[in-house]
């Protein structure tokens, strides 16, 4: 009779604990390993902080080896928090650090990822501590970049993140992104990562002249995703990085994101890699926030990122501006020397099993800063060369989605009137889309990567 009892016993108790095991399994889920199918859901290119001295003369001050002394930004005893919006969601994340143009270790005390609330606020009780191969503090190699660990985290698509960084260390910031649509960073002094507001507490002070609309350090935020998932990079220079947008959600990759990731459209990972001043070609030479050529920096920012699926390329007014023409003038590029770079770009996208989409060339209208027929007729004949070469997967016409009626000043004697930017889409002197502008782009993006027919509210001319 005991023993049958006990048989009984035993036989309940490994039930139980299957049940038990059963139910562990469905509310934690183990966390994806190493080889899950992560993207990118936020992401941007990190430019220099680094800067040079002068002297009482304007001129370069130099160490006892004659070489110019460097200046990075340097924090102590800081927390820096963050606000990035997410493209695609998912259940877990992890964040990428830089210190690509750092020449020391950047020691990174404590972090933490929070869902946003207003300003610096975070939602009580959604912060999660980040680890960093299992420990607490994250040491992000000098001229590398450095992963946290997943963490089990419920974010929806399109949701407002905050990652906070403490630095308690004397840590140089070399890297940052220099473009923001509004306020999206705040730095505090004291260890502030769990902190569910920092109003009330002490601004820190060495960031930037404008600490506010910069991001420090902070390259990505991916998700776990499911196979086949698409994972875009918008590559290119200011009006990609979404110059003169107004919200982080009116540049035109963040389009493409709300469009993406809108009920029924399946999801969509987008990363948005422009940096403003930026050349296809060529080195902003005495300007390091206007990034490295943007050949150079290909790999890294692109081809590298997890789980790339897509490329969006969108180079080139800067070079026809300013670049080198034949006689190393920096009277604007020839089309030669940016179709060569375009074919590179596809060839390595090729390479890597990547499609990739070549943007059209905005036009410049007749501004006479960017104007010229020369510079005009370099534009026409690289758009037709990107529309008719076969080198892409596909074209997005961006040139088309913004042409329309535009104010005009006189053009040069004897020049044609240029197509511009149409008037109710520019928000400067013909070169930069507003967000209606940038909204006709996001759709055009859309359309050509996915086959759909979408118009956005207000075009920006009748069709």
């Amino acid at each position: 009779m005991n023993s049958l009892t006990d048989a009984r016993r035993g036989a309940t108790m490994k039930i139980l604990l299957l049940v038990a095991s059963a139910l562990l399994c469905v509310s934690a889920p183990a966390l994806a390993g190493p080889d899950a199918h992560w993207v990118v859901s936020w992401g941007q290119a990190m430019t220099a902080q680094v800067s040079v001295p002068r002297d009482a003369g304007h001129q370069p001050q130099r160490d006892t080896g004659g070489d110019p002394l460097h200046r990075v930004p340097t924090v102590r005893q800081v927390t820096v928090r963050q606000r990035v919006r997410l493209s695609l969601g998912g259940s877990q994340l992890r964040v990428r650090l830089s210190n690509v143009f750092g020449t020391a270790p950047l020691e990174v005390d404590a972090a933490s990822i929070a869902r946003a609330a207003q300003g610096a606020a975070v939602v009580p009780g959604s912060s999660v501590r980040l680890t960093f191969d299992g420990k607490p503090r994250a040491l992000v190699p000098a001229g590398g970049e450095l992963l946290s660990d997943p963490v089990a985290f419920d974010a929806p698509a399109l949701a407002p993140l905050s990652v906070s960084l403490y630095f308690k260390a004397p840590a140089a910031l070399a890297d940052a992104h220099p473009l923001e649509q509004g306020r999206v960073t705040w730095a505090v002094q004291g260890d502030a990562v769990d902190a569910v507001d920092l109003e009330g507490r002490t601004p820190a002070q060495g960031l930037s002249p404008w600490p506010g609309d910069h991001v420090y350090a902070l390259t990505a935020v991916e998700v776990a995703a499911k196979p086949g998932t698409r994972s875009v990079v918008a590559f290119g220079d200011s009006i990609t990085d979404g110059y003169q947008a107004t919200r982080p959600d009116t540049p035109w990759p963040a389009v493409l994101a709300t469009l993406g990731n809108a009920p029924g459209a399946g999801g969509l990972a987008v990363a948005n890699m422009g940096i403003s001043a930026d050349e296809l070609a060529f080195d902003q030479v005495g300007e390091p926030a206007s990034g490295i050529a943007g050949l150079k920096r290909y790999y890294r920012d692109v081809i590298d990122r997890p789980g790339v699926t897509d490329i969006v390329v969108l180079f080139g007014a800067n070079d026809i501006n300013r670049g080198p023409d034949t006689a190393l003038l920096t009277a604007g590029a020839q089309p030669r020397e940016l179709i060569a770079s375009f074919r590179l770009l596809a060839d390595v996208a090729h390479q890597h099993g990547i499609r990739i989409w070549a943007g059209t060339v905005l036009p410049f209208s007749d501004d006479p800063n960017w104007y010229s027929p020369r510079r005009d007729a370099a534009r026409v004949q690289i758009n037709a060369w990107l529309k008719d070469s076969g080198v892409f997967d596909g074209v997005v016409d961006f040139a088309d989605a913004v042409e329309g009626p535009y104010d005009t000043p006189t053009p040069p004697p004897g020049a044609p009137v240029p197509q511009g930017i149409a008037t109710v889409c520019v928000a400067d002197e013909g070169v930069h889309p507003n967000d209606r502008g940038y909204a006709a782009m996001g759709h055009a993006a859309f359309n050509a990567l996915t086959g759909a027919t979408m118009q956005p509210q207000a075009p920006c001319r009748a069709r």
